[in-house]
């Protein structure tokens, strides 16, 4: 970590009184997604404003996404928040103080048609992206209310797009043990504890390259020191059957550094003997390219699903090309994939 994280992580742990923040540690708070934490114990009237608005933005979005779930349960899917959403309402003192600029849900795979028809006929659209049954594992929805707030839905079958990631908890094994929340009634669960501090450990390093952000840091520091002895040792089992005890020491190691308060024999526990037994483990440390990533993904599919996920990538359905080079006259759709290919491709080999 760098100085100014670690200052933060100070901050975070009560080792330094936040009643006197200074400003340049403000901004490194909010660019790490902790500022209101650390706005809240300032304790002063600095900041009561700010957390006011982002109380009633939040209470915004809660009743937005009852909404929701209220249209989904009456087409018959029940999802399961995951992320930011779920752990706001949970671990943190008030769901405002964890930020979160969408919200994950995962569904039944089979639903996914329903799920989308609901989410349209409530006002939300999707953004332009690429379709598809292998290539992707989600799809998004924004819509904006009559308040102007953008509200921003992460639709997951699969937990990942990443494919050494993407199985590693289906939506029946996360069901299954689902917590009830008030805030959202029966209509959605949430992950066991167990279950939602594998996916956090898995989060930071499959979706964001490892990126030591200290609010997901923050996440799992909070699950993490809220397991029993009994979740920690189910937490080991589950992390060896799924292959991601590298994954999930790395993320731990982390927030035990950041903020302390984790039992390090059971981190080290976690260790895997040999890292080559997990494809999952070259996703630690970061640095891979897309082109790395698509080799992973190639490596973990069998040859049929190999060739699907190639033309998912390169060729996307024809609706998704018009709606991307609207105007292109449909004999110029092979040139348009061209340069859809040839200009996309210094993206791929980028760091």
């Amino acid at each position: 970590m760098n100085a100014m994280r670690d200052r933060l992580c100070t901050y975070l742990r009560g080792e330094i009184a936040a009643e006197a923040v200074p400003p340049e540690v403000l901004v490194a708070a909010r660019h790490e997604g902790v500022f209101l934490l650390i706005a809240d114990r300032v304790g002063s009237t600095v900041f009561a404003r700010e957390l006011r608005e982002e109380a009633a933005i939040d209470a915004l979005r809660t009743r937005e996404l009852q909404t929701v779930l209220a249209a989904l349960g009456d087409g018959g899917v029940r999802p399961v928040l995951l992320k930011g959403v779920a752990i706001a309402h949970t671990h943190y003192s008030r769901p405002e103080l964890r930020p979160r600029s969408d919200t994950d849900l995962l569904i039944p795979a089979d639903m996914r048609d329903t799920v989308a028809s609901v989410l349209l006929r409530l006002g939300y659209r999707r953004p332009l992206e690429i379709d598809g049954d292998v290539a992707i594992g989600q799809i998004h929805f924004i819509k904006t209310d009559a308040f102007g707030l953008e509200h921003a839905l992460d639709v997951h079958w699969r937990l990942s797009n990443v494919r050494a990631f993407a199985d590693v908890l289906t939506y029946d094994e996360l069901a299954q043990t689902a917590i009830v929340v008030s805030a959202f009634g029966g209509l959605a669960g949430i992950p066991s504890p167990v279950h939602a501090l594998l996916v956090a450990c898995i989060h930071r390093v499959a979706h964001h390259a490892d990126a030591m952000h200290l609010v997901w840091l923050f996440d799992v520091h909070l699950l993490a020191t809220s397991l029993s002895a009994a979740d920690r040792q189910a937490f080991v089992t589950l992390a060896s059957a799924k292959r991601v005890r590298a994954v999930c020491a790395r993320s731990l190691t982390l927030a035990q550094q950041a903020f302390g308060g984790l039992d390090v024999a059971w981190i080290s526990s976690l260790k895997p003997a040999n890292v080559e037994e997990e494809p999952t483990a070259a996703f630690v440390g970061g640095g891979m390219r897309q082109v790395d990533i698509l080799k992973s993904d190639l490596g973990a599919a069998s040859w049929g699903v190999k060739v699907r996920l190639l033309r998912e990538h390169l060729f996307p359905t024809t609706s998704y090309m018009r709606d991307r080079y609207p105007g292109w006259p449909a004999l110029l759709l092979p040139l348009a994939y061209a340069r859809r290919i040839l200009s996309g491709a210094p993206r791929w080999l980028q760091r």
